[in-house]
């Protein structure tokens, strides 16, 4: 069985949250677009031998707005595999701070869970906090987690204007680039 969850996390619903109870093909899209600063929260809870989860989330704050994402990824089946992926974009003074939080039980053996980070920052003032955490009860799993920032290279940036893009263009165009590569198209939200 699969399931496709698009969920959008705001100030009037900050919180999102999936137990996996039975053996299912899940992805969750969560975005954030925000003017006002909010603390977020997802929870995906792993309680089916079997289960699979792809979990990607964008994060686009804007006028200086303070955002902090917690995710939790909770292992308690065996077999159980979970991918949490979260792009943040940042274009002013903005802060987004991210906290991905890993645990896996004791009796959930051959779990897979992967966690990732990836911000790019343009404009002044932007900054990325982001903490990895995880937690492993099982010496049989597999887990993993990576996080990187970066900004638009300048190269990039004067190579699309070589061709008549436009500054505001080309920017245009690589954080589509950035936001898509790994995330692919997100249904109705």
């Amino acid at each position: 069985m699969e399931q496709h969850i698009t969920k959008q996390l705001s100030v009037k619903h900050p919180t999102c949250s999936y137990v996996m109870t039975r053996k299912e093909t899940l992805v969750v899209d969560l975005v954030i677009t925000t003017s006002v600063s909010f603390s977020a929260d997802f929870t995906l809870t792993m309680k089916a031998m079997g289960g699979n989860a792809t979990v990607r989330c964008i994060v686009l704050p804007k006028k200086g707005a303070r955002v902090k994402l917690t995710t939790h990824q909770i292992h308690i089946a065996p077999n159980a595999k979970s991918d949490v992926l979260v792009k943040s974009v940042i274009t002013d003074a903005s802060v987004i701070t991210f906290q991905g939080n890993v645990s896996i039980g004791k009796r959930a053996k051959k779990s897979d869970a992967y966690q990732k980070n990836e911000n790019l920052i343009f404009g002044d003032g932007g900054v990325i906090i982001t903490s990895p955490t995880l937690e492993i009860l099982n010496n049989d799993v597999r887990c993993t987690h990576g996080v990187t920032t970066g900004t638009i290279p300048d190269d990039v940036l004067w190579y699309m204007q070589s061709r008549g893009i436009s500054e505001a263009g080309a920017k245009a165009l690589y954080i589509d680039g950035f936001i898509r590569g790994s995330m692919g198209t997100i249904e109705k939200w």
